[in-house]
This record gives structure tokens, sequence and C-alpha cells, in this order.
């Protein structure tokens, strides 16, 4: 019995433990040495709705597509879970371009600035609030 109830700990610490982290090239989208990336979307896997997603961000040769922690292709159920993953790795929707010729949207994302992210309370406008009765007598 504690054997058993040993290994369920284990599994559950191990499960609760394990990071999701996106690579591409081995190397955690949100440690890439660049500050704009271009992603896109590849059919996923045959007989699926979901979608695989390829990444640039100037490394050149093939274009990779976005991998989990055992480095198996990571599909998405579609382009919004992709841009919702940029976003947690630290970067934020720049714009998106249609290609026309092929098809094709292409997602251009920049490093958030963090100083663009923190608030400063002495850079916001004071507002005078003018209490209004909520009902009369």
């Amino acid at each position: 019995m504690k054997i058993k109830l040993f290994f369920s700990a284990l599994m559950l610490f191990v499960g609760i433990s394990a990071t999701k982290a996106q690579y591409v090239n081995n190397v955690a989208i949100k440690d890439l040495d660049a500050d704009y990336i271009v992603i896109w979307s590849d059919n996923g896997p045959l007989l699926s709705s979901k979608i695989t997603v390829r990444l640039d961000y100037g490394q050149g040769g093939r274009t990779p597509q976005i991998q989990d922690d055992r480095r198996k292709v990571i599909s998405f159920n579609g382009m919004v879970a992709a841009i919702n993953m940029m976003s947690k790795s630290g970067f934020e929707l720049d714009r998106i371009h249609r290609d026309i010729k092929n098809e094709n949207e292409y997602y251009f994302f920049k490093r958030r600035n963090i100083s663009e992210v923190a608030y400063s309370f002495e850079d916001t406008a004071d507002y005078d609030y003018i209490k209004t009765p909520t009902h009369t007598r």
C-alpha cells in the first residue's frame, strides 16, 4: 500500500513540476536572442483539425516547427492558441500580413518591453469623480 501511495505521489509531483516550455532549434522561445519573430501555420497531423506552427527569428536554414520539452512538434487548436503561447513567452503581436499569392497569414511579433508593461503611478492622470445619487426621494 505504501509503495502504491509513494509512486502515485511521485507521478503527481513529476506531472506538476514538468514545465510546458516551447522550443525552437532546442532553445526555449522566451530565451531566443531575437526582438522580432514571425510565425505561420502548417497543416497539422493528418485527419486532424489542429495546426502546427513554424517560427522564424532570422536563424537561417530550414524553418523549424515549435516543439515541446521532449522535442516533439506541438499541435495547436488554432492560431489564437499559438498567439497566446507567444504572449506568455514575452512577445506581443505586432501585425498580421496576408500573402494573397500562397494564401498564408504571417503573424509578426516583437519582444515585449518590460518598461512598457510595468505601470508607474507617477505617470497616471488624476480624475475627478462626481458622485451621483443612485436614487432620489
